[in-house]
């Protein structure tokens, strides 16, 4: 079955988020599908502990601080978010447009905003000897519960790493964190949490260590300059993201490399389809969450236009409404 909306976001980083607030705000229902299972774009997937200094009224903002209030004003509007959901292929239909994602499901709606960004966020592939003789190796995450008691080897030193081992260490499954490098990056909280959890005895860190092959029974390491058997019955390899264009890449919107070509209120070659964000023309090389919020603002304010010609393009002051 299709699901409809009166407005499809393509991208659920910054630029996404705030498009979807916008056009909910105004009291349309809406369907945002974000490749990744979480939320937040290149913010939350590449640099979540890391410090934003350019959004206004905000001197220093964490990044996933940053994205979970973008969030979190979504609460309460007719906003539909759809995680794992990777938009492949775009079609007209009767009552505007319909996207297919890439497991098969069908959105549709009046119309439809592309915010993906530098494109869907995809696990790097993982490259080690054994890979193939382990029964359960994984790049993401799943929900920690499904894992809860299990032998968990996790490796990497990416945020997302530190995140998966505190999670699942919380979830009574067996940790063990390994990284070819000392340190871990995360956000100081997740941080405290982690050693806690190692110098409670409820998590095991291996570092530095390189992992030298997966094997049927978990995996082999070398630490300081011994060979280490580390039992997992399940191995997430946690080693970034890689952005992919690809799924978008064949809709006729006159590409122009990675950008979309837009005109006055981000409207594209195609009526009905707006852009915002990193994959606009509009902006640039001036990829700055700054700009893909006024971007997101103006080009959802006109999609509400396009959908309801009733209500006016411009939304009035927020001071003068009320959630």
């Amino acid at each position: 079955m299709t699901e409809h909306a009166d407005i499809l976001v393509v991208g659920g980083g910054p630029a996404g988020l705030h498009a979807a607030f916008y056009a909910g705000w105004r009291g349309l229902r809406v369907l945002l599908l974000e490749a990744r299972l979480e939320l937040g774009g290149q913010a939350q997937a590449l640099y979540p502990d890391k410090a934003v200094y350019d959004v206004p009224g905000l001197p220093r903002q964490n990044a996933s601080a940053l994205v979970a209030a973008l969030v979190a004003q979504l609460s309460g509007l007719p906003v539909e978010v759809h995680s794992s959901t990777v938009a492949r292929h775009l079609r007209r239909t009767d009552q505007g447009w319909l996207i297919e994602a890439e497991d098969g499901r069908q959105f549709s709606a009046s119309a439809v905003i592309l915010a993906a960004g530098l494109g869907a966020l995809r696990p790097r592939e993982a490259r080690v000897p054994g890979l193939e003789a382990h029964p359960d190796v994984r790049t993401e995450l799943p929900e920690p519960a499904s894992l809860a008691g299990r032998q968990v080897l996790v490796v990497g030193g990416v945020p997302q790493a530190t995140r998966a081992a505190v999670e699942l260490a919380q979830a009574r499954a067996q940790v063990t964190l390994t990284h070819r490098r000392t340190g871990f990056r995360g956000a100081p909280a997740e941080l405290e949490v982690l050693e806690s959890l190692r110098q409670g005895g409820r998590l095991q860190v291996l570092a530095p260590a390189s992992l030298d092959a997966l094997t049927p029974q978990g995996a082999a390491l070398t630490m300081n300059g011994s060979a280490v058997q580390v039992p997992a019955e399940t191995v997430l390899l946690m080693g970034g993201y890689l952005p992919d264009l690809s799924p978008v890449l064949d809709w006729p919107l006159g590409w122009d490399g990675e950008y979309v070509p837009d005109g006055p209120g981000g409207q594209s070659a195609l009526s009905g389809v707006f852009v915002a964000g990193d994959v606009a023309r509009s902006g640039g090389d001036f990829k700055l969450i700054s700009v893909a919020f006024a971007q997101a603002a103006v080009a959802a304010n006109h999609a509400v236009h396009h959908v309801r010609p009733d209500l006016k393009v411009r939304p009035g002051h927020s001071s003068e409404k009320r959630l």
